[in-house]
């Protein structure tokens, strides 16, 4: 596999599987059951705890999201997958509003408008001194001038 997280993730749910009732285990078509276990990692080693509830267990971010799209295609029925897709969609919709508001690229034009503003004013105090260029800087101009042609 080339993504470790990812076996990790077949290997929990591969245990998981172990402890689901077979009526709602004999849901999930076979395909997916010999693809999670012969896509499994064979280093890892995790155990469930029986005595904790399943949102308890220290599970990895993609088990929990496998075991949802498990769920809500094989498992559950009508009622509970209009329910569920309902959570996902209002959930989907925070996370975009908030990515939306973390990178909203008004507001970072704005931040660049405000630093501009500060660059461009002029000090009160500051005068425009004139460059005089000195008696021997003039000379080599000279020189180098007659040298180019």
């Amino acid at each position: 596999m080339e993504n470790i997280e990812y076996s990790n993730s077949l290997y929990q749910i591969n245990e998981i599987l172990k402890y689901v009732t077979p009526n709602l285990k004999a849901r999930i078509p076979k395909k997916v059951i010999s693809y999670i276990e012969n896509n499994k990692s064979k280093d890892f080693n995790w155990k469930i705890d029986k005595t904790m509830s399943l949102e308890k267990q220290n599970l990895l971010p993609t088990t929990k999201e496998l075991l949802t799209v498990l769920y809500r295609d094989y498992m559950c029925d009508d009622i509970e997958k209009k329910k569920l897709n309902k959570i996902l969609n209002e959930n989907e919709i925070k996370y975009q509003n908030y990515m939306r508001e973390k990178y909203n690229p008004d507001n970072i034009f704005k931040n660049r408008q405000k630093t501009v503003e500060y660059t461009e004013k002029p000090k009160e105090n500051a005068e425009i001194v004139a460059y005089k260029e000195s008696f021997f800087s003039k000379i080599i101009s000279k020189i180098k001038l007659i040298f180019h042609k």
